[in-house]
């Protein structure tokens, strides 16, 4: 790990909030960090619009001041910052439904926490992921889960709480029909083929399922999980017993390493279902390879 302290001289804090996140009781606690930054002595801005934060941190002087852009929202409110902002520091103030990086990081939903750490200012860089052009942080998916995560955002009003993934769950689970995948390296080492792949960066999933436990987010490595269960029952007994820590034999899976990996549809099949981060991604076929400490985070 490599890890480093900003200088005190630089002040400046910016802020970029989701709407949709940052409401209600986020909103408070995005109140709260203000208020204990400011007390600091720092400067601090807080955008709402992207294009207003894109063209204020074009400005040279306010980039030589910058301390860190914090992220107040969910896993893709991050995603979206490290690719606006390549090379920045970014803070995390969780406000989204999961929150993965933030719970692997150990930053609770805390305002007052937060500016603790952005006082302090201590980093550690880790490995991102680029998906035909898109940087991704924590992991990407084809198959089920990308059917349910484009099945929400369609639909998608204001916060998405876990009650909102019950129906999109069901439906994608019972309506969907499984296709294969074909999971391979570029020079031929590793190929799998199912009906479920997940590239991850860390060993957290969403609702707790632990596809690849021991992923580390800077080892310079990508972990590839292929499942081959072709029906509907299998992928949900499958994914209950992954939740409850039952025992799973090792030929339904295949898992490996590689720092390059693409997934494509078998058959010439039309695979939609494909997200990253919690967001909707267009369908396969999709290059994903790692970026070997490319992201700069504020940690505890």
């Amino acid at each position: 790990m490599n890890d480093s302290t900003i200088s005190n001289d630089n002040r400046l804090v910016v802020i970029q909030r989701n709407p949709r996140s940052g409401s209600g009781a986020g909103r408070n606690q995005l109140l709260i960090l203000v208020r204990d930054l400011r007390r600091a002595g720092f400067v601090v801005r807080m955008f709402r619009s992207r294009p207003s934060l894109d063209s204020w941190l074009a400005l040279p002087e306010k980039r030589r001041q910058l301390r860190c852009i914090v992220a107040a929202g969910g896993d893709g409110t991050v995603a979206d910052i490290v690719n606006r902002f390549p090379g920045c520091p970014v803070a995390v103030l969780p406000l989204g439904t999961e929150n993965l990086l933030a719970q692997y990081l150990g930053i609770p939903r805390s305002g007052c926490e937060l500016a603790k750490l952005v006082i302090a200012g201590r980093t550690r860089t880790f490995d991102s992921a680029i998906a035909n052009q898109q940087r991704f942080l924590l992991m990407l998916s084809a198959g089920v889960d990308g059917n349910i995560v484009h099945a929400i955002h369609a639909n998608r009003t204001g916060t998405i709480r876990r009650i909102g993934y019950l129906w999109p769950t069901l439906r994608a689970f019972w309506k969907s029909v499984p296709t294969l995948i074909r999971a391979s390296t570029p020079d031929g080492t590793h190929s799998a083929t199912g009906t479920h792949v997940i590239v991850t960066n860390i060993p957290r999933y969403g609702f707790g399922l632990r596809f690849a436990p021991e992923a580390s987010p800077d080892d310079g490595l990508l972990n590839i999980r292929v499942y081959h269960g072709t029906t509907r029952l299998q992928v949900c007994w499958h994914a209950i017993r992954l939740k409850l820590g039952l025992p799973i034999s090792a030929r339904e899976y295949t898992k490996f390493t590689a720092t390059n990996v693409v997934l494509e549809a078998c058959n010439a099949c039309l695979v939609s279902g494909v997200q990253a981060d919690g967001d909707p991604c267009r369908p396969l076929p999709v290059c994903v390879a790692v970026q070997p400490a490319s992201l700069r985070l504020l940690v505890r």
